[in-house]
């Protein structure tokens, strides 16, 4: 690999010289500059961005902090803050924390150890007191739905009330369901939280009774296989089902499949996340759209104009969500928003 000592010693000038015009800091002519610039096209040598920004105390790096990649929300997430972050010349750092503290420590201070420059942060297992301490560090954050705590940074909320609201007022007002089992979140998880709250919401407005079972999981795909797998077996009836992620419906989806429970004739299914395999499933499936391209830009944008801009005041935003109506609610379905 070609490094600046090689182009100062092709150049017959010092590293300090080269950089220098890198740098575009002067203290060189022209003539060495042309020159020093021909040397560098010559041996095709590319400048170390991260190397220049740990120089200068920063890096072009975004921190990204997501508690699992086994719920393909999160890849399909990380895909597009990743997309818009290289747009603006920035890198992301990607951190993993498997919802785990001593893994979100670690990253901690590991952002602060590799210089990053921004991060945005979606764990429920960081409080307000971890980002204080990122932001005194010089890092600037944001925060994605998880955090379940008021802070005076930078965040994003996404309204999952309104979002399980809206599934399951379809089930019951445009399916005429009866019978629905609610497949939450953990309990202490804020945007489960959140989602029961709306599924109660839509119960107290229904205009006809409607019975209800609520069961646990914990956002994964086993989880929403397993509650199904056990209420047919103790015998439960039910027509609807409405699972907190599309990872568990996916789960609740194969469930029915393998007793023979006919999606929609028989039990209607809603997601939440629309994820890119919704769509694609058998039926495809009916599920809270929470836009990924919209979160992952406004976070990046917001990011760099704390970074760049040291006026710039720290803002919340709070997001919408869609339901896209699909076949495994209804036989009407075909990607209809609401």
């Amino acid at each position: 690999m070609i490094t600046i000592k090689d182009v100062a010693r092709e150049a017959g000038v010092s590293a300090a010289t080269v950089s220098r015009i890198i740098n575009n800091k002067g203290g060189a002519s022209a003539e060495t500059i042309a020159h020093v610039n021909n040397v560098i096209k010559k041996l095709n040598f590319k400048p170390n961005k991260i190397a220049k920004s740990l120089s200068q105390g920063n890096s072009n790096l975004i921190a990204l902090l997501v508690p699992t990649l086994s719920n393909p929300f999160f890849p399909e997430l990380v895909k597009e803050i990743e997309r818009v972050a290289n747009e603006n010349d920035f890198n992301v750092y990607l951190c993993n924390s498997d919802d785990d503290r001593a893994k979100v420590e670690y990253y901690l201070d590991s952002m602060v150890d590799h210089f990053v420059s921004g991060a945005i942060i979606n764990s429920l297992h960081v409080d307000a007191s971890d980002l204080a301490v990122l932001e005194e560090r010089g890092i600037k954050t944001i925060t994605i739905d998880r955090a379940n705590f008021e802070h005076p940074y930078s965040a994003i909320t996404v309204d999952h009330t309104l979002g399980a609201k809206l599934a399951v007022t379809h089930l019951i007002r445009d399916e005429q369901c009866t019978n629905i089992v609610f497949i939450s979140g953990p309990r202490n998880e804020k945007s489960a939280i959140d989602r029961l709250i709306g599924f109660t919401l839509a119960l107290n407005e229904a205009e006809h009774p409607v019975k209800t079972t609520i069961c646990y999981g914990d956002f994964g795909t086993e989880s929403g296989y397993e509650n199904v797998k056990r209420l047919v077996q103790e015998g439960k009836s039910f027509d609807s089902i409405f699972c907190a992620n599309d990872a568990m419906a996916i789960g609740a989806i194969r469930a029915c499949h393998e007793f023979g429970i006919q999606i929609p004739k028989e039990v209607k299914i809603v997601g939440y996340d629309n994820v890119s395999l919704a769509p694609y499933m058998y039926p495809p499936l009916t599920s809270v759209e929470q836009d990924k391209s919209d979160i992952g830009r406004l976070a990046v944008n917001e990011l760099i104009n704390l970074i760049e801009d040291k006026n710039y005041k720290p803002k919340q935003y709070r997001l919408e969500p869609k339901l896209i109506i699909r076949n495994s609610s209804t036989i009407n379905g075909g990607n209809i928003r609401v």
